[in-house]
């Protein structure tokens, strides 16, 4: 009797034209799953809303015209999204965008079938959307959760306007030092050429008026001079030869300083071998030994400028010996934590007290050993070479025991 009741009811409030209503029989999950699937858009069970419940048509043409108003904006939210999307490729979160756009999609369409159902009642396809609907929600909603930390850290609109303004200040300061340094920089190149040409003339002059005077001396017959003049003629002379190597040792140095060496590849032990046929003969006489081991066997460097450099190492450790004992030469090349190749140039020689002597190591006739053949240039022409090339170098050294050269190219 109740069932009959309920029927009754329905069929009422459905109106006369509802398609029969079937008893209701309680069937396994498997056979509801099967009949669910298998009659997803089947329409035979439910009459069209707009025959189920009292309708007036201001009432159902309201609510089918809300409905597709919302499916049309949820599918252009998506479109305009999507447009976004490949315009500016640039816009973080990409991932969760694109589950926005699926779940308004989603949406959307539940409102375009909800509309429908008024002619089309395909309930077991409006469940299974919005089941859909809803899986897509829960994952968009993870998604945000799992983000929100980094949204939280990204910089505002205020942020990086005031970044873009701190950015422009900087820049036109750095325009202004750039300006400031350029101005400074051409001064300080003409005032460079000034002086260049100043020190060629002076130089030119120096030498000419020098060797005159070496020229002249030499005409003078010493021999018919009284022995007090003759004295005093040969010093003369002593004072002009020192006076034309002088000017040739700086013509030397400047000439280092202003031309640009071709560097080329060359071969430590190849240069080494050329330049010990040069000391052959005093390694021999000195019984002195000379222990080669050249790890970092190449470098980059004019061949003129490093057959220099081991031109006078070799000769102020040869000049420099000690006679206590036969003096030992250590050449040896390697890769430095710089990774740069240092070539080392050590002796057990004399030795020089760096805390008397080492600020003016290299100075331009700077001696400091008690020899007449100390000229002071030797080391002068090595910094000079080494530094044109942008190297350095650096020295080790006790008196007493020995010295040790690094020349870092």
């Amino acid at each position: 009797m109740k069932l009959i009741d309920s029927l009754t009811q329905t069929a009422k409030l459905c109106g006369p034209v509802c398609a029969p209503v079937k008893p209701i029989v309680k069937a396994s999950p498997g056979k509801q799953l099967a009949d669910f699937f298998g009659n997803i858009f089947s329409t035979a069970d439910w009459p069209a809303r707009w025959h189920c419940g009292s309708w007036s048509d201001f009432h159902g043409w309201l609510y089918i015209i809300s409905d597709i108003g919302i499916w049309a904006s949820y599918f252009a939210i998506p479109l305009l999204l999507i447009i976004m999307l490949r315009k500016k490729q640039d816009i973080p979160f990409h991932k969760i965008i694109f589950l926005f756009v699926a779940f308004i999609l989603l949406c959307g369409l539940t409102h375009l079938i909800d509309a429908a159902i008024f002619w089309w009642p395909a309930y077991r396809l409006s469940a299974l959307l919005r089941f859909i609907t809803a899986v897509v929600s829960i994952f968009t909603v993870y998604a945000l959760y799992k983000i929100l930390p980094t949204v939280f850290n990204l910089r505002t609109v205020a942020d990086l306007e005031a970044e873009i303004e701190k950015r422009r200040m900087v820049e036109e300061k750095l325009t202004l030092n750039e300006i400031a340094l350029n101005k400074s920089l051409e001064l300080t190149t003409q005032n460079n050429k000034q002086l260049k040409s100043f020190t060629h003339i002076l130089s030119h002059n120096i030498r000419n008026h020098a060797s005159n005077m070496a020229l002249v001396s030499s005409l003078v017959d010493t021999e018919k001079l009284d022995p007090g003049t003759a004295v005093l003629f040969e010093k003369l002379n002593n004072v002009s030869r020192a006076l034309n190597n002088t000017l040739e040792d700086l013509s030397q140095a400047i000439k280092i300083k202003e031309s640009v060496m071709k560097s080329t590849v060359l071969y430590f032990k190849t240069v080494t071998d050329e330049v010990l046929q040069i000391f052959e003969s005093d390694l021999k006489v000195n019984n002195a030994t000379l222990e080669a081991n050249f790890k970092a066997e190449q470098v980059v460097f004019p061949h003129i400028y490093l057959e220099s450099i081991l031109i006078n190492l070799i000769s102020n450790a040869i000049k420099y010996r000690s006679a206590e004992h036969h003096l030992k030469i250590k050449l040896k090349t390697y890769i430095n934590n710089e990774l740069r190749t240092v070539l080392e140039c050590s002796d057990n020689g004399l030795g020089i007290d760096l805390n008397l002597h080492g600020h003016k190591l290299f100075g331009l006739y700077k001696t400091f050993h008690d020899r007449k053949d100390a000229h002071g240039v030797g080391l002068f022409l090595v910094k000079t070479q080494v530094e044109s090339q942008g190297g350095r170098i650096e020295v080790e050294s006790t008196p007493g025991n020995g010295a040790t050269f690094k020349i870092i190219f």
